[in-house]
């Protein structure tokens, strides 16, 4: 019997994958896109360092571009230069979306995860754990599990039909562009009336991203070269692409669910708790959480049935303090626009706890040292 099945191949569900292998717990990873990402750069925090290199993704990092200051227009009458800026700590890196996903595929593989394109389809809970049907290779196969992950990002396929709820904040979107050009190692964000603009650079070029209301968004795809003139001619922190459609548009609501385990089960990722790119927080989310997660249901196969309520914990804990930090800066603009007033006034709903949770939240979920 295969011991846990994972949904989602995102940088969540392969970190939770890592995570079991290396507590020598069998896992498949079941996705319906092999979920390799494009080139797309985004920046990692320097926190993220130590789960990386406990992942064995060290090596990703030392290939990464080293970031070592931001520069914005936030409000202010001139250009900004944060040096080591709040959000990035002593320093941060641009990664390639597109790198990392092989890169961590590799190391799954290494542990010994399957990874199938496939789907997970109807679960149904039995005293065998959960009994469900894995599509994939035109066929179907019936397997029992005790326990699944879900990472299936913001949808939370598998904790939306076991009766969790996302609780959202208000609409946005970012719009993307990729620069294939070299990149210089700032990461930059400029506000504007209706959203802001960001550049993210990593070793195989920049991503510039719009942040806005989808009525904004559309607006952008149906005029893309005026909206980037237009921009050229008013950013002062964005090199803003000379032409070029989008190429990807992504929903970055802040979500959270309201319950981020229950029997069997465990989410993660933006599945669990979904952030604000304001925050800078995403990716390393990703990581992190799944981490987290994984151990936590090799605890809970280990005999420890409260480790996954720990773990929603501190998940919960995440979500709520990176919300709320959210709303402050957009607060911190003073732009009196309904789009900056939308964002700063909005307070996700507070998720429920159970009894359990309660008694662990004070708890911190520690980091299992290298097996």
């Amino acid at each position: 019997m295969q011991q846990v099945l994972i949904a989602g191949g995102g940088p969540a569900g392969l970190a939770a994958a890592i995570a079991l292998a290396e507590r020598k717990i069998a896992v498949t990873v079941v996705d319906p896109a092999d979920c390799i990402a494009g080139t797309r750069a985004e920046m990692l925090a320097q926190g993220a360092g130590a789960i990386m290199q406990r992942l064995g993704l060290g090596h990703v990092l030392q290939d990464a571009l080293r970031i070592e200051t931001v520069k914005s227009m936030w409000g202010a009458a001139h250009l900004q230069s944060h040096g080591t800026a709040p959000g990035l700590g002593v320093h941060g890196w641009g990664l390639d979306r597109h790198a990392l996903s092989i890169a961590m595929r590799k190391r799954a593989r290494t542990l010994g995860v399957r990874t199938i394109k496939g789907r997970i389809g109807r679960t149904v809970q039995t005293c065998e754990g959960w009994r469900t049907n894995l599509s994939y290779l035109s066929s179907n196969k019936a397997v029992t599990t005790p326990y699944m992950i879900d990472a299936t990002g913001r949808p939370g396929h598998i904790a939306r039909r076991n009766g969790a709820t996302t609780c959202h904040g208000p609409n946005l979107v970012a719009v993307l562009w990729h620069v294939a050009e070299n990149s210089t190692a700032v990461m930059a964000a400029e506000a504007t009336q209706v959203g802001w603009w960001y550049a993210a650079p990593a070793d195989q070029g920049t991503t510039v991203g719009f942040v806005t209301s989808p009525t904004t968004a559309k607006e952008v795809f149906n005029d893309p070269q005026g909206t980037l003139a237009h921009a050229a001619r008013t950013l002062t922190a964005i090199p803003v692409p000379a032409h070029g459609t989008p190429c990807i548009t992504v929903d970055c609501r802040s979500a959270v669910l309201d319950r981020i385990c229950d029997t069997g089960w465990v989410a993660t990722g933006d599945a669990a708790a979904a952030f604000d790119p304001i925050s800078s927080q995403g990716l390393f989310n990703a990581l992190s959480g799944g981490f987290f997660a994984g151990n936590a249901v090799a605890d809970a196969i280990g005999g420890d049935a409260e480790a996954p309520l720990v773990y929603a914990a501190l998940a919960a804990r995440t979500a709520e303090r990176t919300h709320a930090q959210t709303r402050l800066q957009y607060a911190a603009l003073p732009f009196d626009t309904a789009f900056w007033r939308e964002h700063a006034g909005h307070q996700i709903a507070k998720r429920r706890r159970t009894a359990a949770e309660q008694r662990q939240d004070q708890t911190a979920m520690p980091v299992p040292a290298p097996g």
